[in-house]
Formats: structure tokens, C-alpha cells, sequence
């Protein structure tokens, strides 16, 4: 296996402005970085220091593999949800198997990652449809919020699940803290309101400098605010995860929804952050070793799992970055910060945090989507629908595992049930055929149907064809000739050569010639591996809708009829 360091060819055109540039970029999100690491942490439930130790190795590993030079690695939303969903499903409770079983759901979930970019399997993000992702997303989002809810206002209360959430919350209203739901109100506020105004400013860490300098001001000795307590200075450490088969089979499904949905995170950022002069850069299958390999050696110095952030991402690129490099400089200040500053973190109520992550997660709702959607594609909006409510109400794996389900149903349907019409000539064109039910101005003849089917023909959807073409074919009154549109199918199996034969013969019998217009290249190929040609007759095969047409109407052809049976297939 050849090893593909990209960050190697961005260093060969380095010079001083690019420097200049990558200093700025990467301290630019390492300032955004560090309080959304430690939310993130907290919303995985495991303390948010954690979060500054997965903002080291995972960092510096993208930055000699990745291929994308905006997306900023790190602690995400969806991620942390995921694991402590994960860790839940799994019923571990004990603090120190937590801890430990969220370092084995980083190095398994890399380790899927990696083996598939090795086996090039990047192209799998193909498989979800958008709307099924949009809804993981959405339910994902509102999970992510009645989680934090606790926090939020203060309210003391025990549930697990969105719905139990959100009735401890309301049993247990009268508890809630006014403080800590002024913090909560006035920093959701203020991150909401800064927002309008320019995204360099770094928003959050003021948010978490002056509720941390208000707790410790003015309510040092209140017990009303929860705060974050004693947070251990210092680097992480070598620590190798510990584990064994029952543990591996206990994580598995948590760690491969993890594998999945952060490529897709990532890639997706890495896409949408593309210059036109980098695009083709992004490799998926390199992406798929690089965030692999970070979530894999990030494992054994206290990380835990890895995706990306588009507002990180989007205010690196904001921030004039150019290569990699520039996480180098977000690493440093994270190490120092590390080292020097998280003892002053004691007095930072958890409330913060909260607000941050609300903000931040109301951010991946994409209601103008959800409108757009609605218009366009009813179908498609059901699919985001039913997504959402399982992510939901139920949970954000089985949210996943609906969307894949959904992601296959649909695109079975479309297989199995393709577009298909009635076609006829354009009134006063020679060879122009249109829809009969789209188009007023066509010459409908009573007696020929010509009928076009808009997909491969399969044992899937043969029954559809013969339906449909049955359905037309009732409303004619004295028909005579069936003429079969064939340009737009490209692929033909025996089920359906078969069904075709079953049909030339039926009709034969019912004094009405079938024939077969536009047939492309390997549906030749099929047809004379049939013997179809001789079966149905040379007679009813036509390179086009036009020369079916004249020879019904006893016209001489205009193309040599040779070509309609001109295959790969030797004599």
C-alpha cells in the first residue's frame, strides 16, 4: 500500500505570505476550537477536557493525510451525540468503563474508516440519499437540544431518551434555576445576535470568558449555577484502550454509524469549502484513511471520536488558510491552553456550554430545505419526515438504520415503477414525438401505440412494463400496431427479453404487429444472444420512432435497416 501524504505537495510552494496566512487561520479556529471542544465533550457526556485532548493527535494526523485544506477536525455534535447514544444503548454506566469504551469506539469506528478507503469503498456516501441525511441531521439536532435542556435551566431531573427528557423537564418545572436560565438566555442571545455581524469574531470564547468571570466575580459561593469544577492540566498521555470481543461486538453498531456519518460530515464539509482552483483534490477514499487513521492513533492519547465542524471549517477558509499546515498552529494553542489555562476554567457554569451547543446545533437545521423539499418532492419529504421522528423519538441509531432502510425503499421503487407515456408526433414536425398527456398539440392515431419506457428493463420492473403498456393499450379503440420506444433503455435482462417475446406473441395472435424502435448497443447484444431478432422477425426492429412509423404507413425507409442489428456479439 502506497501512502499518499498530500500536505508533502502543499510545502513545496510554502513561503512567507503563506505562513503569515496559516498563523492566522489556524489560531483563528484553535480560538473557536477550544470552547467547542469542551461543549462537545459535555454533550458526550465525559469531561470536557477531553475534548481539548481530541483537538491534538486527530488534528495533526488530517493534516499529513487529509486532501481537504479548509475542513477543520475535531470534536462535532454528531459525533458526540452518537457515542453517548451509543454508550447508552450499550447500558455502561461506571465512569471509568465509559470513559475507556468511548476510546474503543474511536479506534474501531477508525479503523472501519480506514480499511474502507483502502478497499476504496469512498463512494458509499452515494447510498443515502440527501433528505434521509437532512433528517438524521434534523432529529439528531433536536436530540442534541432536549439534552441539553438539564443544563439550560438548572432544573435537577433523571431521564434518558428525548421523550423522557422532555417529561422530567416538565414534571419537575417548578425546580428550574433562574440564574442559570439567565446565563443560558442571555449568552443564546448573545451568540445569535454576533452572529449577523462577522464570524472571526470569536463569539463563544467570549461567552465563556464572561460567564466564567461573572461566576467567579460575583456568585463564587452559589450553589444555584453548576460549574465545571477541577479540570487536570497537563498533555494527554500514551494509553492504550482496553478491550476484549464481548466489548468489540457491545460497540460495534455505534462505532459503524460513527464511521459512516463522519466521512459524510467531512466530506460533505470538504465539498462545499472547495475553491475552483482545488477542485478534484478531495479524494474520498484518502479522506476515508486520513480521518480513519486520526480517529485510530487519537484513540491511544485520550481522544475520542473525530468528524468535522462547518462553522470551524468555513472560518478557516474565511480566515485566508492555504494548506494544512495551518492546524499545526490550532494544535499549539490548544497544548498551551492545556498546559497553562485550565485551572481558570473552575468557575465556567456548565449553563455556557449549553448555550453554546444549542446555538451551534440549531445551526445544522436547514429549514429552507425542509420548505423546498415540501414543493418539490412530497416523497422525498415524507422520507425526511419519518427519519427525523425515529431519530428522534426512538434514537439516532435506529434514526440511521430507518434512513438506510428508506435510502434502499426508495430507490427500489424508482427501479421498480420508472416513468413511462404514451408518445406521439408533434403536430406539422416529421419526426418529433411528445408526451400525448403533457402535450394538447400532438396527432394522435387511434390505431398505433407508441409507447416509451424510461429505464433499464429488469425482472424489478417488467411487471410495470407490461401494466403500463396494457393500460395504454385498452384505450385504443383499433389498434394495429405497437410501437415500442426502446432509446431510453440501456440495460435488458432475460426476465424481461422473455416477458418481450410473451408479448410479440400474444399480439401476434390478436392480429397486432409489435415492434421495436431506438434499441441501443447492449440491448442488441441481449436481443441477438435470444435470438429475438428471428423470433420476433428483422421486419419489427427500426433504429427509430420515425421509420416505425413510415413503414406502418407504407412508406420507404429512410436509414439502412442493417443497423438495427449491429452487435458486439460475433457471428
Amino acid at each position: 500500500m502506497q501512502v499518499q501524504i498530500p500536505l508533502i505537495k502543499q510545502l513545496k510552494s510554502y513561503n512567507g505570505n503563506t505562513f503569515v496566512k496559516d498563523l492566522i487561520g489556524g489560531l483563528t479556529v484553535g480560538v473557536m476550537l477550544i470552547p467547542q471542544g469542551m461543549a462537545y465533550a459535555y454533550l458526550a457526556e465525559i469531561p470536557p477536557v477531553y475534548g481539548l485532548y481530541a483537538s491534538i493527535i486527530p488534528l495533526l494526523v488530517y493534516m499529513l493525510l487529509g486532501t481537504s485544506i479548509y475542513t477543520a477536525i475535531g470534536p462535532a455534535a454528531l459525533t458526540s451525540l452518537l457515542a453517548f447514544s451509543g454508550l447508552n444503548h450499550a447500558g455502561i454506566t461506571d465512569p471509568d468503563e465509559f470513559i475507556n469504551a468511548v476510546f474503543v469506539i474511536a479506534l474501531l469506528s477508525g479503523l472501519i474508516q480506514f480499511l474502507m478507503g483502502i478497499f476504496k469503498m469512498g463512494r458509499i456516501v452515494n447510498f443515502i440519499s440527501k433528505p434521509v441525511l437532512k433528517g438524521f441531521i434534523f432529529g439528531a439536532a433536536l436530540t442534541i437540544f432536549t439534552s441539553q435542556l438539564k443544563s439550560a435551566t438548572g432544573i435537577n431531573f433523571e431521564g434518558r431518551g428525548s421523550i423522557n427528557t422532555l417529561l422530567s423537564l416538565g414534571s419537575n418545572i417548578s425546580s428550574i434555576s433562574l440564574a442559570t436560565l439567565i446565563i443560558t438566555v442571555l449568552s443564546i442571545a448573545y451568540l445569535f445576535f454576533m452572529k449577523r455581524f462577522s464570524k472571526k469574531i470569536p463569539n463563544q470564547l467570549i461567552v465563556m470568558l464572561v460567564s466564567l468571570l461573572v461566576m467567579f466575580f460575583f456568585m463564587k459561593d452559589s450553589t444555584e449555577v453548576a460549574i465545571l469544577g477541577t479540570i487536570p492540566e497537563g498533555l494527554p498521555s500514551l494509553s492504550i484502550p482496553s478491550f476484549d470481543w464481548p466489548l468489540i461486538k457491545l460497540l460495534m453498531p455505534a462505532s459503524i454509524t460513527i464511521a459512516f456519518i463522519s466521512f459524510v460530515e467531512v466530506y460533505a464539509i470538504g465539498v462545499s469549502l472547495e475553491d475552483k482552483e482545488n477542485q478534484g483534490n478531495l479524494n474520498p477514499n484518502q479522506e476515508l484513511i486520513a480521518t480513519g487513521l486520526s480517529k485510530v492513533v487519537g484513540s491511544f492519547f485520550l481522544s475520542y471520536p473525530t468528524s468535522s465542524s462547518f462553522s470551524r471549517s468555513a472560518v478557516n477558509k474565511q480566515a485566508g488558510t492555504k494548506t494544512n499546515f495551518a492546524a499545526f498552529f490550532t494544535v499549539l494553542l490548544v497544548v498551551l491552553t492545556l498546559i497553562f489555562l485550565t485551572p481558570y476554567f473552575y468557575y465556567l457554569p456548565k449553563a455556557a456550554l449549553a448555550a453554546i451547543i444549542i446555538v451551534a446545533i440549531i445551526g445544522l437545521m436547514d429549514f429552507n430545505y425542509y420548505q423546498r423539499l415540501w414543493q418539490i418532492d412530497k416523497r422525498d419529504f415524507l422520507m425526511l419526515a419519518v427519519t427525523t421522528l425515529v431519530t428522534f423519538l426512538v434514537g439516532v441509531q435506529e434514526g440511521i438504520i430507518a434512513g438506510v432502510v428508506l435510502s434502499i425503499m426508495s430507490l427500489v421503487y424508482a427501479v421498480s415503477y420508472p416513468h413511462t407515456a404514451e408518445i406521439a408526433l408533434v403536430k406539422g414536425s416529421e419526426n418529433t414525438f411528445r408526451n400525448v398527456s403533457r402535450y394538447s398539440e400532438v396527432d394522435v392515431d387511434e390505431s398505433v401505440l407508441i409507447y416509451r419506457f424510461d429505464a433499464a428493463l429488469s425482472f424489478a420492473n417488467v411487471p410495470h412494463f407490461v401494466a403500463q403498456l396494457k393500460k395504454f393499450e385498452a384505450r385504443k379503440k383499433n389498434l394495429k400496431m405497437v410501437i415500442v420506444n426502446a432509446e431510453s433503455i440501456d440495460s435488458i435482462d432475460t426476465t424481461s427479453l422473455d416477458a418481450i417475446k410473451d408479448l410479440a406473441e400474444e399480439y401476434k395472435s390478436n392480429g397486432i404487429r409489435l415492434t421495436m424502435a431506438g434499441l441501443k448497443g447492449p440491448v442488441r447484444d441481449q436481443f441477438k444472444k435470444a435470438d429475438l431478432f428471428h423470433e420476433m422477425g428483422e421486419e419489427n426492429f427500426f433504429p427509430t420512432v420515425s421509420e416505425a412509423m413510415r413503414a406502418y404507413q407504407g412508406k420507404e425507409t429512410t436509414v439502412n435497416q442493417d443497423i438495427n442489428f449491429q452487435t458486439n456479439q460475433k457471428k
